[in-house]
């Protein structure tokens, strides 16, 4: 499997703070089924990653992960906020591209910011750039405006789901609406967004599995959201054709006794 949206690195962000918490989180992942895992640390203002220092901090955690016989390889790669992109230069942005390729993965913000978002991402398709949307499910200016997210998708723009959002790691409404972007063919790529091995871990089939519950085949098509599809993103390729998705199965209401 190929997760292409975690936060591996040791002390950069909100990820592992050290090296043993580090190669921790890279064991369960590797435990799991996961050989890839791109290092996407926040590039934002709250935590002023230098996007240059990436290349050689994967290197580094990548030699460490060889000594600690850890079967994971980390690829480089960055959680962009569109308010930053404007200070980044091109060297900057080659740095962050996911696994060295063409794809710069841009988090859809938690906050409410109107309209903003969907234009600055518009303008960055018109310069010719290739954007994979992370947790676009735990934006609320998508969970009010499935119509933009659609236009944006439709106009080249993939989008990259984490795979706790389809078990209710963030609650019942992001669970609901992560199923139904699914089911509307809107998810190209199903990541972890793990920040440690406990609390915000490498789960990427188990969810899958769990979610077939909601989504029945969807576990059968894990190959294409776990393997197939973000190894054509870091190559640049095409995806390869998009299983149907699956329809949702309506949850059960149980009434009270005596009621129909």
């Amino acid at each position: 499997m190929i997760d292409l949206h975690a936060h591996p690195l040791p002390g950069l962000d909100d990820g592992p703070p050290g090296i043993e918490e580090a190669i921790a989180l890279a064991r369960a992942a590797s435990d799991s089924g996961t050989r890839v895992m791109a290092a996407t640390p926040h590039i934002d203002y709250r935590w002023r990653v230098a996007p240059q220092e990436i290349p050689a901090a994967v290197e580094a955690f990548n030699a460490r992960l060889v000594e600690a016989e850890v079967e994971l390889s980390i690829v480089q790669g960055g959680e962009l906020a569109v308010s930053r992109l404007g200070e980044l230069g091109l060297e900057d942005l080659a740095a962050v591209r996911l696994g060295g390729g063409p794809y710069l993965l841009v988090e859809c913000p938690h906050a409410v910011v109107g309209s903003a978002f969907g234009m600055m991402v518009f303008d960055l398709l018109a310069q010719g750039e290739h954007v994979l949307l992370g947790h676009p499910e735990r934006s609320p200016i998508f969970l009010d405006d499935l119509e933009t997210l659609d236009r944006l998708v439709r106009g080249g723009v993939l989008c990259s789901v984490t795979a706790g959002s389809l078990v209710g790691s963030f609650g019942e409404a992001v669970r609901r609406f992560a199923i139904r972007l699914v089911a509307e063919g809107l998810v190209h790529d199903i990541a972890s967004d793990a920040h440690d091995d406990v609390r915000r871990p490498p789960e990427l089939l188990a969810a899958l599995e769990e979610a077939d519950r909601d989504l029945p085949g969807l576990a059968d098509q894990a190959e294409w959201y776990l393997e197939a599809a973000p190894a054509a993103i870091i190559a640049g390729d095409p995806l390869p054709p998009q299983p149907s998705p699956p329809t949702p199965r309506r949850r059960r209401r149980w009434l009270p006794s005596g009621r129909q």
